[in-house]
């Protein structure tokens, strides 16, 4: 292989890896989007109703990842214990964003959370506090506001 080939070899620090979080319509939308950037892959999917897993896996990550997904779980508790995981998309129903938002963030990961970020101030606090605590990245999808595909106005 030639040196300029080497260079764009990519490392273990140098792949995001990223699971998901709530498989539905919404989450797979954002995990499409997330999986078109080069240096990222799913690491993991989570959702209680399996045949949501399943559509993720179908739709989404086989066309672009010979090897999968990764962890399958029901329970978001066991893709926070992977070690390997940089990032977690929350796209829960919109009552249950709060508590995996934070432990994602006493886990060590940054998040990527669907609106409404809560359904109360006091859980966006609580989010707020945790991001700022564990020091991550915690961003809430407003894609509508600011996608190429919103209307100038």
């Amino acid at each position: 292989m030639a040196a300029a080939a080497y260079s764009r070899v990519l490392g273990a620090n140098d792949r995001i890896r990223v699971a998901l979080v709530g498989c539905g319509g919404m989450g797979r939308g954002d995990l499409r989007d997330f999986l078109k950037v080069k240096n990222v892959e799913c690491a993991g999917l989570c959702d209680v109703d399996e045949s949501q897993i399943g559509k993720a896996v179908k739709e989404i990550v086989e066309p672009v990842s010979p090897t999968g997904p990764g962890a399958k779980t029901a329970d978001f508790r066991k893709i926070l214990d992977m070690k390997d995981l940089d990032a977690v998309i929350v796209a829960t129903p919109d009552h249950w964003h709060t508590l995996p938002t934070v432990m994602a963030c006493q886990a060590g990961k940054d998040v990527y959370v669907e609106k409404p970020l809560s359904v109360s101030i006091g859980e966006g606090r609580v989010m707020v506090e945790a991001a700022r605590k564990h020091e991550r990245v915690v961003q809430m999808g407003t894609q509508q506001r600011s996608a190429r595909t919103t209307p100038k106005r």
